[in-house]
Parts: structure tokens; sequence; C-alpha cells
């Protein structure tokens, strides 16, 4: 859907003119119900026809939020996480769902963080590809990331940036909103914040690829390698991308970067650590700490007497990772003999199957209004996904 005022196609850049309009019963603030005609416009280009958007609609509020403390066992960190409510995870889903093709629009191509159709395997399948078919341009290695990256996105470039790309008004007014949650920094825990934070580093990666001209260089969200085969022109790409990040993006480089000769046989050089995998020339394992958590939660699960939906998905979680690297001996010796994967497989499934049904009784109490059941709105859903068909 397109705001009222807008008269160009968000998908071709073409002339919006009017087409025709339907009937919509909606429920206004107090629960009555209204219908609304809402006009549809045909783009002269691609010939796509897109609804318009009532003003009415377009009714936003933060609500309060208690920061979350969690401590990631992974990297070590203490983060703080602020939870959406359902209301607001909506509005950042439609938010996202409307604005993909312009954060997709340029994306780097290497670049693996919470983005759809990529993620940690994918990436691990790229850099094992580079290291074992072009072993000159793998000599040595630049890892770097960015200091309190999430906590550190200026908000008057980041809104000057989306400014410049989007015309609506009225989503450039969402937005906001959704930044403005924190004083600094946006807020880690909402669903817009990953893809706000991967495009607001769009400009990084051409920098990177085109100006300084790597052969080999990831990014996953803040954390970035680059692979090189001359030390010294890591370290002048490294000053150039802290110089980048400081005056075009008001970030800056963590002062743990390393530039140090990649794994070449014979236990010499040494291994890259990376998306919580660790390479080396001919085999790609697990990080430790990974490992660990695997094992201890595994013998965890063996100690009761049954393990709960949380236990399961998160045993499961593992097994991705253990499938994709070279690490089955320690899961026939540490974790095999603990659990079941087949158990929890089938736990996880009875569980997803009625999922979707407390997903619809959650959304139906949240469009009923306050006075009565008689108030409440009916939602349409196709017939391959009713609760009805999990009772």
């Amino acid at each position: 859907m397109i705001s009222d005022n807008q008269s160009i196609c968000p998908k071709c850049g073409g002339q919006l003119k009017y087409y025709d309009h339907v009937q919509r019963l909606v429920r206004t603030k107090f629960g009555n119900k209204k219908w609304v005609a809402i006009r549809r416009l045909r783009c002269c280009k691609c010939h796509a026809v897109h609804r318009e958007l009532p003003d009415f609609i377009v009714n936003y509020e933060n609500a309060e939020h208690v920061p979350v403390y969690i401590y990631d066992g992974i990297t070590r960190k203490e983060r703080t996480i602020i939870v959406p409510t359902m209301e607001e995870l909506l509005v950042q889903h439609c938010i996202v769902n409307a604005m993909k093709p312009m954060f997709c629009k340029g994306m780097y191509e290497h670049s693996y963080a919470s983005l759809p159709g990529r993620g940690a395997h994918k990436g691990k399948q790229v850099i094992e590809k580079w290291i074992r078919t072009d072993p000159k341009n793998c000599k040595y290695v630049l890892k770097m990331d960015i200091r309190h990256f999430f906590d550190s996105i200026p908000h008057d470039r980041l809104k000057a940036k989306l400014k410049k790309t989007i015309h609506d008004e009225k989503m450039l007014e969402l937005l906001f909103r959704i930044i403005d949650v924190t004083e600094v920094g946006i807020p880690l825990g909402f669903y817009t914040s990953q893809w706000l934070s991967n495009w607001y580093l769009q400009g990084l990666d051409h920098f990177i690829k085109e100006q300084l001209c790597a052969v080999h260089y990831m990014r996953y969200m803040d954390d970035m390698v680059i692979f090189g085969s001359n030390k010294r022109v890591l370290h002048r790409m490294r000053q150039a991308i802290s110089d980048y990040l400081e005056m075009e993006l008001g970030l800056e480089l963590k002062a743990n970067w390393q530039v140090f000769r990649f794994s070449y046989g014979n236990n010499q050089g040494r291994d890259l650590d990376f998306m919580g995998f660790r390479f080396y020339r001919n085999r790609t394992i697990l990080r430790k700490s990974i490992m660990y958590k695997a094992t201890r939660k595994a013998r965890k699960i063996s100690k009761k007497e049954k393990a709960t939906i949380l236990d399961a998905r998160q045993m499961l979680s593992y097994l991705g990772w253990i499938d994709c690297t070279d690490t089955y001996l320690m899961y026939r010796k540490w974790i095999k003999p603990y659990v079941s994967f087949q158990q929890l497989k089938r736990k996880v499934s009875r569980y997803d199957k009625y999922d979707e049904k407390r997903v619809y009784q959650k959304l139906v109490s949240l469009y009923t209004a306050k006075g009565g059941k008689s108030h409440g709105v009916k939602l349409q859903i196709c017939r391959e996904h009713s609760p009805t068909d999990c009772t």
C-alpha cells in the first residue's frame, strides 16, 4: 500500500494514475465498523496496481519498554535487549515487507547477517571456497569489527540517509518513531533494527569492494574479514576503513583488529575464527565455546525426565551447526549418547502443529475491542492454515 500523497510507483518509479476503488470493512478506534472506499492506482510503466493507504489507518505509538540485560555466552558480552510488544512487532514486519526492495537494492552479495536466503552457513561455504580455490589471495587475513555498533549508530545520519531514499512522509514518520525508542543508537531486539543496520553499512561495503579493491571481503553484521596476499596492503585498508567509518558513518573500529598469516599446513599460521566457525585450509570446525555449550546442554537434557520445547529447539539448533562442520567425532562421543534427535524433532513438530492456532487467537484478542465479544473481528485465513485443522 502507498500513502495518499504518493504519485510514483515504489517498484519502478513510474507515474501512478487512478484505476478504480474497492470497499473495505475497517474498525475504527472505538471498535465500530465502517465501510471505506480505498482507491487503487495503476502504474503507467510496469502496470502494477497499488492500494492507497487511508490517513486514519496510520496510528502507531511506541510502548514503554524495560530493557532486558542478557549475557551472550558465545561472544562473552552483555547485551541490552528491548523486547517489542505484539502490536509493535506487527507494524515492524509490515514496514520491512514494504521496504524490503529498498533494503535489498544495492546490498553487498557477501553480507550474510539477518538476510533471507543467506546466513552463517551460507557464508561458511563461500569462505571455504575462497581459501581452497584461491590460496594466493587468501595468504593473510584482516579481521575487525565495529565498536558498540547498534548502540553507536547516530540518529541524525541514519535519518538523513533515510530521507534521501524514502519520499513517503508517513513511512518516514513510522521509522523515525521506531528509531527514537532509544536516545542513542537503534534498539537491539526490534525486527527493523537488523535491516536498518545492514542497510546503513551498504556504503562501507561498496567502499571496500570498489575503491579499496578487496578481492575477498565478507561482512556478518558488524564483523568483517578481508583476505589478501600482502600484509601491508591489508594494514592500509584497515586505516582507510577506520577513516571512512569515522567521517561518513560516525562509527569507530574496535581496537582488537588483527592482521595475521592464515593457516597453511604443518600447524603453521593461524586459523580464522569467524561467524562461530574455525576455518583451516582443509577443514572447518565449530568454535570451542559452541561445542562446550552443546555438550553441556545434551548432558542437562539427559538428566531431565522430559525435555521442554525450549530444550528441543536449542539442541536442534546445535545439530544444524554440527551438520555443516567437520565435528562428527565430537557429536558421536559427547552428544549422541545423551539425546535422541529423532524424539526432539517429533516433539517440535507436534508443538508447531498447534502454534498457529495460538497465534490466531492472540491476533483475534488484539483486534477485539473492549466491551464484549460482539465487537470482535473475524480474521480471514486460507483453508490449509486454518486453526480448526489442528483440533
